[in-house]
């Protein structure tokens, strides 16, 4: 089968990044490091989104599960890095499969609210017991404990978590491509876009929805552990509402394409975002008006339109 267009695209961003990196100054690298491992979060949240259609607003919690589970491994464990990441990834994907579990039976603006409340059950929970997360001033973890550390030796700690946080966005970006491009992944825009013809023709659609919010779990939660594990930091901020709703901004701005629209918007808006803080005053206001600008002078709002509208007939 010949590749799609939009498949090509997707691939060929890793390269750019790699190739960029030597002509960056070292703000602009720090700050493409950072949003490299949240895009990987944009491409977690996507999977729900643009792929099954599901809008959730709890995906703070998967990617705190992961930063969670990693931090709490690497603080009171052993300070290895990589069997932290996979605790969190695993800690992700488990409450994923529980926020899957309630996607099977409840949908449209109850599932919003179900996962709303799982990611705030979450965030009170980190408050509650401080004594073990840290609070709202959370953990810092041991310097032998991050990623940056271990790969020291052969780069610096700037260079450390630009390659590291590339090379993790290339998994991603890789495995939704290979997804995009599977059967499982064409069964999976069947259920958004006719769930009810695909349970005709024999298809157990609730475990498709399963299959999709474990895999938007594992990539959530590989944001969250990298987050924690390349920043020595673990902090109960990244369980809030505003974490949730974020990604939402990042799909919708990077459009319909699932490939690589989740690395664009997050990009576009946190450039936008980190552009607009040199003002003293009001620098969410400007980043709000110039993504609504954007987005109302490209169109590129009309497919989430169609895709609600779709949304919300089914739930009625």
């Amino acid at each position: 089968m010949r590749p799609r267009p939009t498949n090509i695209a997707a691939l060929i961003i890793p390269v750019i990044l790699a190739a960029a990196y030597p002509a960056l100054p070292d703000y602009q690298k720090a700050l493409m490091s950072r949003v490299l491992i949240l895009s990987i979060y944009s491409y977690g949240y996507a999977v729900c989104f643009q792929m099954i259609g599901v809008m959730s607003l709890g995906h703070a919690a998967l990617f705190a599960a992961g930063m969670y589970g990693a931090g709490f491994y690497a603080f009171y464990v052993s300070p290895d890095p990589f069997p932290a990441l996979s605790v969190g990834v695993a800690s992700s994907v488990l409450l994923s499969m529980l926020l899957g579990v309630l996607a099977m039976r409840v949908g449209g603006h109850y599932l919003m609210i179900g996962t709303l409340l799982a990611s705030q059950t979450l965030y009170l929970a980190a408050l509650h017991f401080n004594d073990i997360t840290g609070g709202e001033q959370g953990l810092v973890l041991r310097g032998e404990a991050t990623i940056v550390r271990a790969l020291k030796p052969l780069l610096s700690e700037l260079d450390a978590r630009y390659v590291a946080s590339l090379l993790a966005l290339t998994v991603a970006v890789v495995g939704i491509t290979l997804l995009t491009s599977s059967r499982l992944g064409r069964l999976l825009l069947a259920v958004r876009d006719d769930e009810e013809k695909l349970e005709s023709l024999g298809y157990n659609t609730s475990l498709l929805k399963l299959l999709a919010f474990s895999i938007s779990g594992a990539l959530s939660g590989a944001s969250g552990s990298l987050i924690a594990l390349l920043y020595g930091y673990v902090g109960a901020g990244y369980a809030g509402v505003l974490n949730s709703v974020e990604p939402v901004l990042w799909v919708l701005v990077g459009g319909p394409y699932v490939e690589f629209g989740p690395f664009l918007g997050c990009l576009l808006v946190n450039l936008l975002a980190d552009a607009a803080r040199a003002l003293l005053r009001g620098h969410v206001l400007v980043v709000g008006a110039g993504l609504v600008a954007f987005a109302l002078a490209t169109g590129r709002l009309r497919w989430a339109y169609q895709l609600m509208a779709r949304w919300r007939s089914r739930a009625a």
